[in-house]
């Protein structure tokens, strides 16, 4: 449970992180629009961020301590949230790849790879086994590839957009309940 004058705080928070990413998602958005080679790493930089903000929203929602504070914390905020068990926020995968970034690229680097290794690439989805992404967006799959794991953007997209609009209405209802005489 967290204190009522408290949870402002963890409002506050969130909102900062959902901030960054819908900053993230409008510049995506208006940057494929018109795609051209010199907008890839802004492109890139964008969707990373947005997989970033992403893994951050779920060590909130989803704590792995096993301190009853943080998980009752977590609790709180799915249920305040209205945040299912099955949201593509709790997937670990996006999680560990982002908190764990260093290991992964220390393990992918520590492999010789034969064929074509590509640092930065927007357009269409290359399916071809010779050649490997540091960093991609897929414009046709709509999916950001970094090294050698693969995220959906829309669902997680959908869920941040979900989750800020749930923010921006408990802090209107906390701020008009402070106005209100005890």
């Amino acid at each position: 449970m967290i204190h009522k004058p408290y949870q402002i705080f963890y409002l506050e928070s969130l909102l900062t992180i959902t901030n960054s990413a819908i900053d993230s998602i409008y510049r995506l958005n208006f940057l494929l629009n018109e795609v051209d080679n010199t907008k890839n790493q802004v492109i890139i930089d964008n969707a990373q961020n947005i997989i970033n903000q992403a893994a951050a929203l779920s060590r909130y929602f989803w704590s792995i301590s096993k301190n009853s504070i943080h998980k009752s914390r977590s609790q709180w905020l799915r249920q305040k949230l209205d945040i299912k068990e099955y949201s593509y926020l709790k997937n670990r995968d996006v999680r560990n790849s982002i908190e764990h970034f260093d290991e992964k690229l220390d393990i992918f680097c520590s492999t010789i790879r034969a064929g074509t290794i590509i640092p930065i690439y927007v357009g269409d989805e290359i399916v071809d086994k010779s050649v490997f992404f540091f960093r991609a967006y897929f414009i046709d799959k709509k999916t950001f590839k970094i090294l050698d794991l693969t995220y959906e953007i829309e669902p997680i997209v959908s869920e941040i957009i979900d989750i800020h609009n749930q923010l921006i209405k408990l802090k209107a209802g906390q701020s008009n309940s402070e106005k209100q005489p005890a």
